[in-house]
């Protein structure tokens, strides 16, 4: 999988949970210091992995896309990115701040993509919040290095099946590998959770689910309209952790991990829409950008390097890497 000493030379996947911003106080204590000591080790095969670049298979939050605009894949072109918001930089615990792209790279993906047969859209400097910025603040938390944004459609149906995702992987895979720089692959999001969030189909039967869809249709500009929205979601995931509903499916999160540890793509390329929404929620639709990474290590095995399901997150949080099979 690699180009002499190029290619992939680090791929971490984890859940970009918002509990892990300003609310790393409500779980208990030993669950967190077992959830910090697994970022930790991340972060150490991160840094011995020595990449010149992130390449970060992420979804967007409305923060860059809307309704009315919704790729299935883009790739972010520019030679810098900015984040986090500033209504969110309190919620993440990060300052607002320019963060380096790597635009010839970029471009370079979204040609050799497009050649590939995916029609990926192509978009200028990206929007970061928790996507991007959780695991950097957790896996490098300079931010020092260039990333180059793949987003996938997560939330705003029809999304891309995940056999389409693992074969977007594929092609990932091969351009990294066709080129001298060492890039470490990041992916964020999932796993089972029930975050708030408005469908454009069903009722929208309070305020924060007409004001959700509002800054659904409209994305950036909506959500400059409607600054206090970011802070009702976070207000009602609290209190849905609070209210004793199962919020988090331990079993399917366990599955999930142990197919990606044994390399089993046909667990993934199997399951639809329906499936995932059931067991893994709407936030379960996350995993696709999981499976893309497995597309590009050409479903070789990885290992989990810690799990928790954390119901004051009403999310499983976990994280995975294939350091040992890109070091042999």
């Amino acid at each position: 999988m690699s180009n002499s000493d190029g290619g992939i030379v680090a791929a971490i996947a984890m859940t970009h949970t918002p509990g892990l911003g300003d609310r790393l106080g409500d779980p208990p204590a030993d669950q967190v210091e077992r959830l910090m000591a697994g970022f930790a080790e991340a972060r150490q095969v991160l840094d011995a992995a020595r990449p010149d670049l992130v390449v970060a298979l992420v979804n967007d939050h409305f923060d860059m896309y809307s309704l009315e605009n919704m790729p299935t894949f883009s790739v972010a072109v520019a030679d810098e990115h900015w984040g986090p918001t500033p209504a969110t930089e309190a919620w993440l615990q990060m300052k607002r701040r320019r963060l380096a792209g790597h635009r010839g790279y970029a471009m370079h993906l979204y040609r050799e993509a497009v050649a590939a047969g995916f029609d990926i859209t192509r978009s200028g400097p990206a929007e970061l919040v928790h996507n991007v910025l959780l695991p950097y603040r957790f896996l490098r938390p300079d931010c020092d290095l260039p990333v180059v944004p793949v987003f996938t459609n997560c939330f705003a149906p029809p999304l891309p099946s995940f056999a389409r995702c693992y074969a977007l992987g594929e092609a990932i895979g091969r351009i990294v590998a066709a080129r001298p720089e060492r890039v470490a692959l990041i992916a964020s999001g999932g796993i089972s959770h029930w975050p708030p969030f408005a469908k454009e189909d069903a009722p929208a039967d309070d305020d924060l689910n007409r004001r959700l869809l509002e800054v659904q249709r409209l994305g950036p500009k909506g959500r400059e309209l409607d600054p206090e929205v970011r802070g009702m979601i976070l207000q009602r995931e609290v209190e849905m952790a609070r209210s004793g509903r199962e919020l988090i499916n331990i079993a399917w999160d366990r599955a999930v991990l142990a197919a990606l540890e044994r390399g089993d793509k046909e667990h993934f390329l199997r399951m639809r829409y329906e499936d995932i929404e059931r067991d893994g929620g709407n936030g379960g639709h996350e995993v696709a950008m999981w499976v893309m990474m497995m597309g590009a290590l050409g479903a070789r095995p990885c290992r989990t390097i810690v799990y928790e399901p954390v119901k004051e997150w009403m999310g499983g949080v976990g994280i995975v890497s294939y350091d040992r099979v890109l070091t042999q």
